[in-house]
């Protein structure tokens, strides 16, 4: 009977494509899970320069996926799961149809690989098993639904992948499965705590980090783009990223770019349809650029001017943070964690979902090269505490703890981490806060 089941598990393994982590015993062993590990969205993102933090600080670690980027292979442990998955597209015009049957397998699969093989391991998962030590939450599904219904938006019933996420997140999630919850923002805290009743206790704020060695201005690159796409080199270039052109607000962009100069063009990355936008403002439909899905985000980023993102919900917004580093200055709506760095008159502004609001803002700090100057200085050092060394160690911290805990081995407790309070003082902090308080004095009225 035991040689039986043993040969059934044997099978099982060479079905799912599952192979144990070597390591020793008492070493602290990191799996992370995550479906899809490549820079193509936040999440997958996330868990790349983890596992890179992870290596680089000597921690034996792999990330369980199905679906690889090829810039990956070699560079980052890496266990594949069921790989026949990344057959089933999950990017284009049925993704939402390829991840309603992806995602739900993979996480099957995963959760039973996790069980059986690496038992002693702490296991990070984004959101792709139903066990684990620590779920990273990017964003609480229900709470963005609720955002959608409240402005009468009612196509992502259409979708059939809410349906398995509401159900993943009230098993995992209202179920407490994981030791702890780490939370992207304080807003997430706040969804976590009112919607799904998640002690204050098992929840971490940890911040979304930035590739600061990757993200840096290039001003050759971002020349190269203005030709790709034929935009004059003393044109002001706006620029929008994001993969759901409604809930980010692209027509409060484009509206906006119509009360703009004729010298304004606006550049709009991401893979969602086009076609509805188009119509929006025809008369400068030839200033408006879509790119479709993009994997140089970094010269983007350098060929612009601004960065605008008048998006209803977001829980952190890499992609903001992805420009600061840049030196763009950021103009994005105050939804989520995003009002938690973007401070007015420092590395950008805060705006309404109102082209008009966009508009005069866009318009006041391009007559101003003083003011344009001090929001890339802003940017900057605004990005610099984001580097995800520094937000590496406090999920190191974490990760210790817990292997502690599961080893019955007395750790010292950490203080809550908190996306501002937790980042140490440094030169760039102190620059950030430098530059607030002469904003707040030069935005006084009189």
């Amino acid at each position: 009977m035991v040689n039986a089941t043993r040969s059934n598990v044997r099978k099982l393994e060479r079905f799912f494509k599952v192979r144990l982590l070597e390591t020793d015993p008492m070493d602290f062993q990191i799996v992370q899970v995550v479906q899809e590990l490549s820079t193509a969205g936040g999440v997958e993102t996330v868990a790349a320069e983890l596992a890179r933090v992870f290596s680089r600080n000597n921690l034996p670690n792999v990330v369980l996926a199905s679906a690889v980027s090829k810039s990956f292979e070699g560079t980052t442990r890496i266990e594949r799961i069921a790989p026949w998955l990344s057959r089933i597209p999950t990017r284009g015009p049925f993704r939402h149809l390829g991840r309603a049957i992806v995602v739900p397998i993979f996480t099957l699969i995963a959760t039973w690989a996790i069980k059986r093989r690496y038992p002693n391991a702490v296991v990070i998962s984004h959101g792709d098993s139903l066990t684990g030590d620590v779920l990273v939450v990017h964003a609480v599904n229900a709470q963005s639904l609720a955002e959608k219904r409240s402005a009468g938006s009612w196509r992502w019933m259409l979708n059939p992948m809410h349906l398995w996420v509401s159900l993943r997140d009230r098993f995992m999630i209202g179920g407490l499965r994981y030791r702890a919850f780490v939370a992207v923002s304080s807003r997430v805290t706040a969804e976590l705590e009112q919607l799904y009743a998640v002690p204050p206790s098992r929840i971490r704020v940890i911040s979304n980090g930035i590739d600061l060695a990757r993200f840096s201005r290039n001003a050759e690159s971002g020349t190269t783009i203005r030709r790709e796409f034929d935009i004059p080199p003393d044109a002001k270039l706006l620029l929008f990223v994001g993969h759901e052109f409604q809930r980010k607000g692209l027509a409060h962009a484009i509206g906006a770019l119509e009360r703009l100069g004729d010298d304004a063009h606006l550049l709009v990355v991401g893979s969602d349809n086009p076609a509805p936008y188009r119509k929006v403002a025809p008369e400068v439909q030839d200033r408006v650029i879509f790119t479709g899905a993009r994997s140089d985000l970094p010269a983007l980023y350098s060929a612009a001017d601004a960065f605008v993102l008048p998006t209803a919900y977001e829980t952190f917004s890499l992609v903001c943070m992805e420009a600061m580093a840049c030196g763009l200055p950021v103009f994005a709506t105050a939804a989520g964690g995003i009002e938690e760095y973007l401070k007015d008159g420092v590395n950008g502004f805060q705006i309404r979902m109102d082209a008009e609001d966009i508009a005069g803002k866009l318009a006041a700090a391009f007559v101003d090269p003083a003011l344009m100057n001090r929001l890339r200085e802003g940017a900057l050092a605004t990005a610099r505490s984001y580097g995800w060394d520094r937000i590496g160690q406090h999920y190191i911290e974490l990760l210790k703890q817990i292997d502690a805990e599961k080893r019955g081995i007395v750790a010292p407790p950490l203080v809550p981490a908190a996306s501002d309070a937790s980042q140490p003082d440094s030169p760039s902090s102190r620059l950030v806060r430098d530059l607030e308080a002469r904003a707040k004095d030069e935005l006084r009225p009189l």
